[in-house]
């Protein structure tokens, strides 16, 4: 998925010290400290301020006007009120209201060249779908260029990119697919496949992580909305969805982000979030037309019940490496939500115009 391979400069790890300094960890060090001797939660917490207590905290958000981009700001915002926060997006739309309802400053996207003397934040996250422009990679890269290498960046992908299996489990290891073996195989990757991968290469060679993410959804956005919209797909009803709620999503972020309080900030490392609770569609969709709030809407699915059911995705590397410091909101999953009332910060609000899954 990057020219980084395995084993090489993901096993080491940079951390700014006290005094500025940088120090690496190898990997069978960082193992060390996250297991047998993982710190408690309090220990942790002073050793994230020894190593970044007197440190900025100012973060630019590119793609900050989309759902998983305001969640983030405003979680961050609550972990750092101090901190200058930027929300960079493709155009004046909704500075506005970013500016009135999340306190943020703002800024369009900058044009295919950084200048030398272009502002540089110490974390950077890039959450911005690659539906919204054709040059997605380098537009990641540029934002790695605004990144002075002192905090962390992050580029928010999908676990779409992981190759699909029949029903077996899939971590942060597994085979990524490549436009190369693709070719070699005959087979035509979608579009915005190619555009992730091609970001998540630019992003890795900048040191900056990439978090692998699947279906993201709150109350009104997600596949259910789009097949609750259909009410009939010709697909397979046992095939595997991978979900994971918008919030639950933003807290990880922000948690990679901080680093983990124990070795400092990540260096080119792949995450994944994802809820422990798969389902498959029927039973997805079940779970929501039995749910009030979506007054008996479901959809059918037409299709070969006996067909592949893809892949069952799980972020126990992510789970290890973040550790105390992140704890979904969500962690029942998709169907028990949905049994409970689909509850959450988006509900009261109802539908937006454009309800559907993505990244927004």
């Amino acid at each position: 998925s990057s020219s980084l391979p395995r084993g090489s400069s993901r096993s080491l790890k940079l951390r700014t010290t006290p005094r500025g300094r940088v120090a690496t960890h190898s990997s069978s060090q960082r193992h060390l400290c996250r297991t047998s001797q993982r710190p408690s939660l309090a220990t942790s917490a002073m050793a994230a301020a020894d190593f970044a207590g007197d440190m900025r905290r100012d973060l630019l958000v590119c793609g900050g006007g989309g759902v998983l981009g305001r969640l983030i700001i405003q979680k961050w915002k609550d972990e750092f009120p101090q901190a200058r926060i930027v929300a960079q997006t493709k155009s004046t739309n909704n500075h506005d209201e970013l500016q009135s309802t999340l306190g943020c400053e703002t800024r369009v996207t900058p044009g295919a060249i950084v200048t030398s003397n272009q502002e540089k934040f110490p974390f950077v996250v890039f959450c911005a779908p690659p539906s919204k422009t054709d040059d997605y990679a380098d537009e990641v890269d540029r934002a790695g260029q605004m990144w002075d290498a002192t905090g962390t960046m992050l580029f928010t992908s999908s676990t779409g990119v992981y190759e699909d299996t029949n029903g077996e489990e899939v971590d942060e290891d597994g085979d990524v697919k490549s436009v190369k073996k693709a070719e070699e195989q005959g087979v035509e990757l979608p579009e915005s496949t190619k555009k992730l991968l091609g970001a998540e290469s630019k992003t890795l060679r900048h040191g900056g992580c990439v978090l692998r993410l699947s279906g993201l959804y709150h109350s009104w956005r997600g596949p259910h909305t789009f097949w609750m919209q259909a009410g009939e797909s010709k697909t397979n009803p046992n095939a595997v969805v991978n979900m994971i709620h918008y919030e639950d999503a933003a807290s990880l972020a922000v948690a990679i982000l901080k680093g983990d309080g124990i070795n400092g900030y990540y260096r080119a490392r792949e995450f994944v979030g994802v809820e422990d609770q798969s389902a498959g569609r029927k039973d997805m969709m079940d779970a929501v037309a039995r749910c009030a709030r979506y007054e008996g809407k479901g959809c059918t699915f037409t299709g070969d019940a006996n067909g592949s059911v893809g892949k069952i995705m799980r972020m126990k590397n992510t789970k290890e490496m973040v550790g105390d410091f992140w704890q979904p909101k969500y962690n029942k999953g998709f169907v028990a939500f949905m049994d409970e009332g689909a509850n959450d910060t988006f509900a009261d609000a109802g539908p937006p115009e454009n309800v559907g899954s993505g990244h927004g």
